[in-house]
């Protein structure tokens, strides 16, 4: 008999099985076991219209307009690799700025916090993260250099 290949079986098995508890512990509210669903959530806290764009590298969303507190939502798994980045611009009067909506190495695991939800209010000085367990957006992140 082949012990060697039953050990790891075995302990394939029960990593399967503690990958399946630590996706559905404390993050129940996200749907999907190991590869759940996020949801990124863009609020209009800057003024009366602004033209939201999101992409990915595979992925283009289109060209958004949103009335102030107006929501765009979007959903997506994210990549077996660790790798899925979402960005954006904002325009507004003249003026475009960019901000990461979802980059899995940092936002994943408060996303999962917060029910898969990565929600973020943009303002004229960044956009806010809202971070697990808050009512608020109170993370200002600042737009990216340009």
């Amino acid at each position: 008999m082949n012990t060697k290949g039953v050990t790891i079986g075995f302990y394939t098995a029960v990593l399967i099985a503690v990958a399946q508890l630590v996706a559905s512990s404390g993050r129940a509210k996200c749907h999907g076991g190991i590869f759940p669903k996020y949801m990124v959530e863009i609020i209009n806290g800057i003024g009366p219209e602004i033209e939201v764009h999101c992409k990915s590298k595979d992925d283009d969303l289109g060209v958004h307009h949103m009335a102030y507190g107006q929501g765009y939502y979007f959903g997506f798994r994210a990549s077996i690799w660790g790798t899925t980045l979402f960005y954006c611009s904002a325009r507004w009067n003249g003026r475009t700025e960019y901000f990461d909506a979802f980059d899995e190495k940092k936002d994943m695991i408060p996303s999962m916090d917060n029910g898969c939800l990565c929600s973020w209010l943009l303002k004229p000085d960044g956009p806010r993260f809202q971070k697990p367990k808050t009512t608020g957006h109170d993370d200002c992140r600042g737009w990216k250099p340009k």
